[in-house]
């Protein structure tokens, strides 16, 4: 009987030299993940909240429709805010990084095709936005959130530098076609599925999945339009009276005609969102963080774990 040699790589020889246990990339990185996951339902709160504020104010409960970072500063009033406050800047931390890895290394695998690279970009747009929302957040650890309740135009500070006018136009841009129009195809051809483990799920909750990702997808790409529309235009001649980001889009549509009705499906459009994307951080598809970063199983010499890894058969 002949016994076929397995190359060990240098790391894997390292670690189990001396009688040491080696602990494989994919159990290193599985708190990692949960960490990513978390951030999925950190994004759910930070979209539900203030579609359902926005949603009031339409109906007139409300003074003015409040936005993502008035939300944050509102639960960091609350009895144990710190606390809520240092959950959020960990989930927003987790979700842009993760944002991050899905424009960088694709781990979905929307390829290099036109769309593929729109997507992408339009990641790259989003990870800005929860990063000037990570620093809002960590402004309020940082100080009273009474006096911040409102937040900072992070767009203003970079308008004022040079070609601060570019950058805010490109993740503008990248806004409207990744984050918006490409949302919205998304959202009617339900190209989100090959980011859902539905293999997984029972009939029903894959109904559920289905039908709340094409509302969500739909509804979060118009929002984003509109807000990828105010950052080019702010770019171009100036920051609206507004605002930039989703306040100034919910601002906006409120200054439309029928404009109380505009904001009322925007806010159920977020609300919907919100609830799909706390959903998915049980659903969603993510590839290890070991294949991203080029440490697959073959790689380490450990066998995949069957339908979980990169080549697990899509749905259909």
């Amino acid at each position: 009987m002949t016994h076929r040699h397995v190359h060990q790589p240098a790391f894997l020889a390292r670690a189990t030299r001396g009688g040491g246990r080696f602990v494989p990339p994919q159990v290193k990185f599985a708190g990692l993940e949960r960490v990513l996951r978390f951030g999925l339902v950190i994004r759910g709160i930070i979209y539900f909240l203030p579609g359902a504020f926005a949603l009031e104010w339409a109906l007139g409960r409300a003074r003015e429709p409040m936005t993502s970072i008035g939300v944050i500063g509102r639960i960091g009033q609350q009895r144990l805010g710190v606390t809520f406050l240092i959950l959020i800047a960990t989930g927003l931390a987790a979700y842009a990084a993760w944002g991050l890895v899905r424009a960088i290394s694709d781990p979905v695998g929307h390829g290099r095709s036109f769309r593929g690279m729109v997507l992408r970009w339009g990641y790259a747009a989003d990870t800005i936005g929860y990063v000037a929302l990570l620093v809002a957040t960590l402004r309020l650890l940082s100080s009273s959130p009474e006096s911040n309740a409102h937040g900072h135009e992070w767009s203003l500070d970079i308008l004022a530098r040079p070609f601060g006018g570019l950058l805010v136009a490109a993740v503008g841009l990248g806004a409207l076609l990744g984050s918006g129009v490409g949302q919205i195809v998304t959202g009617l051809r339900r190209g989100f599925l090959q980011e859902l483990e539905l293999e997984h799920m029972d009939r029903h909750e894959r109904h559920w999945a289905i039908a709340l990702g094409s509302v969500a997808h739909v509804a979060h790409g118009i929002v984003s339009s509109v807000v990828g529309f105010m950052f080019i235009a702010a770019a171009r001649h100036g920051p609206s009276p507004f605002g930039t980001g989703l306040d100034g889009a919910l601002s906006e549509l409120a200054n439309q005609p029928f404009g109380r009705v505009l904001v009322a499906l925007a806010g159920l459009g977020l609300m919907t969102f919100g609830v799909y994307s706390a959903l998915t951080s049980r659903w969603m598809r993510m590839r290890r963080l070991t294949d991203a970063v080029g440490l697959t199983p073959a790689v380490v010499g450990i066998p995949p774990v069957p339908g979980r890894g990169p080549h697990a058969a899509p749905e259909t």
